[in-house]
């Protein structure tokens, strides 16, 4: 392998939606499939890993439903905060 080349094996299922994905966008899948690890490696994995390690320390874990009612509250009491 030369540098800087990485093979990946897809799923049938996977490579037909890269397939179309790439074709729907007007470019060659293997560039397009770049682009997208490239979008992908953007992020910054320090927060969800330090979170992985907290929920590993501990167990604790929140639903979907109670963060975003922690975080309606957050905003509800910013903007009550300013009247």
């Amino acid at each position: 392998m030369a540098d800087g080349e990485v093979i990946l094996k897809l799923t049938d299922e996977m490579t037909q939606r890269l397939r179309a994905a790439a074709a729907a966008a007007g470019r060659p899948m293997g560039d397009y499939a770049a682009e997208l690890v490239g979008v992908g490696l953007q992020h910054d994995w320090v927060e969800a890993l330090a979170a992985l390690a907290e929920y590993d320390r501990t167990g604790v874990s929140y639903s979907l439903e109670e963060g975003m009612a922690a975080i309606d509250a957050a905003v509800k009491a910013r903007f009550d905060s300013r009247t």
